[in-house]
């Protein structure tokens, strides 16, 4: 395996570790992510609890998509995966600056590579 390869498997595997990292906390109802998603109940015309629960099974679910796509290198997958992971993030950064009375920063930063991430690797993909 050479250098490329072995930075685009931890790539994928850093950006499914990350997707796990958050959606364990809302799958188990953490506090601070009960609190996060009362908070976007004036943006968001659903329960906070029915949102938190969403959310936490898309990004498990992208979580998943990239472990299988770094397994099999199936194109396809792959552009599924970071097409899904690319619209989260885009979708949490909305959420972080129209529904937090201040957005939390580490999660914008995170959000923002992630994001940048998602177009390099499908751009990589689409020339597949």
């Amino acid at each position: 395996m050479n250098t490329s390869q072995k930075i685009n498997k931890a790539s994928n595997l850093v950006a499914a570790g990350l997707m796990l990292f958050f959606a364990i906390p809302k799958l188990l109802g953490a506090e601070k992510s009960l609190q996060g998603f009362k908070q976007f109940a004036t943006l968001v015309p659903l329960d906070p609890n029915v949102f938190r629960i969403f959310t936490g099974i898309v990004e498990l679910i992208v979580a998943i998509l990239l472990i299988i796509y770094t397994v099999k290198h199936t194109v396809n997958l792959g552009k599924l995966a970071y097409f899904l992971l690319l619209s989260t993030m885009v979708g949490g950064l909305i959420m972080e600056f129209f529904a937090r009375p201040e957005p939390a920063m580490m999660l914008v930063i995170i959000a923002i590579i992630l994001a940048t991430l998602s177009i390099f690797k499908l751009k990589m993909l689409l020339k597949k």
